[in-house]
């Protein structure tokens, strides 16, 4: 008996737990499933149950399935999925032809992962090896089931790599429909594709309400332009681009015109900004920079960032430098407008100025060394004296370690300025004049490292460099002399000056102990005094027949890693006041929250705070604000207002501008995945 009843136990835990069977066809397709049938008359196979199909590294899955052997057709019902590498697609049934990719999906749901893309259709069809028809189908990409934005089509024609095109096209928020568009077009591809994007929205006290709308366009893989027209109910219409290119060289530029016809002062106005980089090779390089407006008001009524609208001058550059080993030789052309001046006619330009270094070379094996700085300047106005200056300064230096703990260096050279000058009310004019400049210089560097040990720091270096100096160039009345910049009115210098910098560096060991060098600390004093009596610092005001200069210290701390500290400042030690003081700290988490607080204070020219401020503590609000507050004047400069909320596929950014001439108010929306949604074939 104990035979017969293994046998009939062994039939029970069959029915009731079937061994899987496998097949595959000569195509190297392979079938799993529970049940596996072959009908030889028409090469099909048929499986039921946990069935799963393995082709070209792709896997469906489904409840029932069969697959044709000659061609290779499949067709799969019951809770079908196909994976793809991270790309999904879900549907009630599938019609596919395993080999061509065609097919056919009903209620199918595609996933790409690359863009968080869904597009979901009662009926989907592959028409082609990279395009997709939907009938009564949606895209979004939002995970929730009733997603917080859509965009629904009557037919939808989708092909990879380019563009999707829709028909009666509803745009949805939650399921209430908010814009009907009879047409839309949006790209479907991995790299960038030309497509309208999101207009911004505004209302200004100086532009009225205000409606930007942008186009993007893809020239090539190497070039591509933004372009918006900007409607503005005070001002009018305006055109504006911002057109970028990369160079297989390498090199790169940006070009930015704006124009718009400003109807309350009945004019064409605008501005130009322009880069350019040029690499000719590793020794030969070009950049200009082009900042111009067609009226010198143009910033002061269209201009919105700080540090714009309020600028006094614009300046165009361009420079072409070539490096050799041991020369250098730039030729420059600088151009400035100065917008606060009643005409551009008297500012002094400086077009070219050619500059040539020739760095310091060893003489024949001795501890000296040459070096030459020279330059050519041809300064120019429509109004006023111009000319050409030349300024060269050979230099000889000597270099010594005695004792082998310092560092000492003293250098002789000359300084010669020959002048050519012409025009305003002064007849043609050769002048020159050369002065003597000496100097020398010793210090040291003392190092010392401290076990500390505390936590993942192991390990704190000091670094203290002492330094003391002097400098020397004889009194000498310069007033026969030309005047377009400082450099024509060289400072006497008899002075003696000293500095102590020191640095802390830590040593920290990561999770997997491989160390790891952070600069924690700065600090820098320095000071000189000036045995002559007439002394002049361009960076800040000087008190007449005082020897000492200011005391002038720096300051970046950062130990605790979330914490930093700056500081650059200069105590005036006869006063004891401040000359100068820029002190700022700033505080950030890995959470993006942040603050910071600064004061800037230059004597009898700039006074403010300025404050900044960060927080996402509420999510999924994020809370922005920059202040500019005026000590002369107890007064708001500016202040910024932005309170952005996202969402894991959208986002509204509200944002407030309060200056003192300018209030404005911009609503600024963004649908994640619009513009670049990732692959959409991924079967």
């Amino acid at each position: 008996m104990r035979p017969h009843s293994s046998l009939i136990l062994a039939g029970l835990f069959l029915l009731i737990f079937p061994l899987s069977a496998t097949a595959e066809t000569q195509d190297g397709i392979r079938i799993t499933a529970d049940s596996i049938g072959y009908d030889k008359k028409d090469e099909t196979y048929r499986a039921s149950g946990n069935v799963r199909i393995e082709w070209n590294g792709a896997v469906l899955t489904s409840d029932g399935a069969t697959l044709r052997n000659s061609d290779s057709q499949a067709t799969a019902t019951g809770n079908v999925l196909i994976e793809k590498g991270d790309d999904t697609l879900r549907a009630e049934s599938v019609s596919l032809n395993l080999d061509s990719q065609l097919g056919e999906i009903s209620n199918g749901n595609l996933f790409v992962k690359r863009g968080n893309f869904h597009l979901l259709g009662a009926e989907m069809q592959k028409t082609g090896e990279n395009d997709y028809r939907i009938r009564k189908g949606y895209f979004t990409t939002c995970d929730s089931k009733v997603p917080s934005w859509k965009f629904s089509a009557s037919e939808l024609d989708v092909t990879r790599e380019e563009y999707a095109v829709g028909k009666n096209a509803i745009f949805y928020i939650k399921d209430i429909p908010v814009l009907y568009l009879p047409y839309i077009v949006y790209p479907v591809a991995t790299d960038r594709q030309s497509g309208f994007l999101i207009p911004r929205i505004g209302v200004s006290s100086l532009k009225g309400f205000y409606l930007e709308i942008p186009y993007y366009l893809v020239i090539s893989p190497s070039q591509d332009a933004t372009f918006f027209l900007d409607i503005q109910t005070k001002r009018g219409a305006g055109l504006g681009a911002d057109y970028r290119y990369i160079l297989p060289s390498g090199s790169k530029g940006e070009l930015k015109p704006y124009l718009i016809y400003d109807t309350e002062r009945d004019m064409m106005r605008g501005s130009l900004k322009a880069t350019h980089q040029q690499i000719f090779s590793p020794t030969l390089f070009f950049r200009a920079d082009l900042d111009m407006t067609i009226d010198r008001d143009f910033y002061r009524d269209f201009g919105e960032e700080t540090g714009e609208y309020n600028k006094q001058y614009l300046e165009s550059t361009a420079f072409l430098t070539k490096h050799w080993e041991r020369n250098s030789l730039t030729t420059e052309l600088k151009f400035y407008e100065d917008l606060y001046a009643a005409s551009n006619g008297a500012t002094l330009q400086k077009l070219p100025t050619i500059t040539f270094t020739s760095f310091k070379q060893q003489v024949a094996g001795t501890p000296f060394f040459v070096s030459l700085d020279s330059n050519f300047t041809n300064f120019h106005r429509e109004n006023g004296v111009k000319g050409q200056r030349l300024d060269i300064q050979p230099t000889l230096t000597y270099y010594t370690s005695p004792g082998g703990i310092l560092e000492g260096s003293a250098w002789v050279g000359y300084r010669e300025r020959i002048y050519n000058t012409y025009g305003g009310n002064s007849s043609n004019d050769l002048s020159e004049m050369g002065l003597p400049v000496v100097g020398a210089s010793l210090s040291s560097t003392l190092t010392r490292v401290y076990e500390v040990n505390w936590g993942r720091l192991k390990k704190l270096k000091h670094t203290f460099i002492p330094q003391v100096g002097y400098s020397y160039m004889p009194l000498k009345n310069q007033d026969e002399l030309p005047f377009f910049d400082y450099d024509d009115r060289l400072v006497a210098q008899n002075m003696i000056s000293y500095s102590f910098t020191n640095y802390l560096t830590g040593k920290y060991l990561t999770e997997d102990n491989i160390p790891r060098y952070v600069d924690l600390a700065y600090f820098r004093i320095s000071q000189g005094y000036e045995f002559s009596d007439t002394r002049r610092d361009v960076l800040a005001v000087v008190d007449e027949q005082r020897p000492f200069t200011d005391i002038r210290a720096e300051a970046r701390i950062n130990l605790m890693q979330w914490l930093f500290f700056n500081l650059d400042s200069r105590f005036n030690p006869y006063q004891l006041r401040f000359t100068t003081a820029n002190v700022g700290l700033d505080a950030t988490d890995k959470t993006g929250n942040s603050a910071g607080f600064s004061y800037h204070f230059s004597r009898d020219s700039v006074n403010y705070l300025q404050a900044a401020l960060n927080i996402s503590y509420v999510k999924p609000f994020i809370f922005h604000y920059v202040a500019r507050y005026s000590l002369d004047n107890n007064r708001f400069l500016e202040s910024v207002y932005a309170l952005e909320y996202k969402q894991q596929c959208w986002g509204v950014n509200l944002s407030y501008h309060d200056r003192i001439d300018n209030k404005s108010f911009l609503v600024n929306f963004t649908l994640s995945g619009i513009g670049a949604l990732g692959k959409v074939k991924a079967f």
